[in-house]
């Protein structure tokens, strides 16, 4: 079996070109190698979050996002999902504001996604935010995903 990815919406936003910016060109950059040479080495799944995020804003550019992820199987967003996506925003681990993001994380962490990839440093992939997270999950008795962005997740080649 294949390890198994939950992909949020900045992955396939940034393989698209974004502008000047050279962080942004190289996420953009190492975007495209990671789909090309490791996306097929998982199961990726995606949810209606995801496809609600990519078909807002310029048509033509959401079209294009929205094609890139069309054949991954969505997961549900069911009551389960949705009680942990607040737990998470109750206890300080997401923003309240836009509960995108608590859904993504409660996403992978109800269906078992071993990995959640993302180029969202600054509420996912972020390093002071895991051990709140693994201890909000152990509470939760789940098992936290292993959050990465693109670049991290290459898996070594069997010999």
């Amino acid at each position: 079996m294949k390890p198994t990815v939950y992909l949020d919406s900045s992955v396939p936003s940034y393989w698209l070109p974004q502008g000047d910016d050279p962080v942004v060109h190289a996420r953009h950059l190492l975007t495209r190698r990671w789909w090309d040479e490791e996306l097929g080495r998982f199961e990726v799944l995606v949810s209606q979050v995801v496809l609600d995020e990519l078909a807002g804003g310029d048509p033509q550019r959401a079209a294009q996002r929205v094609a890139l992820v069309k054949g991954f199987p969505l997961l549900d967003v069911d009551e389960e999902v949705e009680r942990v996506a607040r737990f998470y925003v109750d206890n300080l681990a997401m923003p309240r504001r836009d509960l995108r993001d608590a859904f993504h994380l409660a996403l992978a962490s109800v269906h078992e996604i071993e990995y959640l990839v993302t180029w969202n440093f600054a509420h996912l992939a972020n390093a002071s935010k895991r051990t709140h997270i693994e201890v909000l999950n152990r509470r939760l008795h789940l098992i936290s995903p292993v959050i990465c962005s693109p670049e991290e997740l290459v898996l070594e080649p069997l010999d």
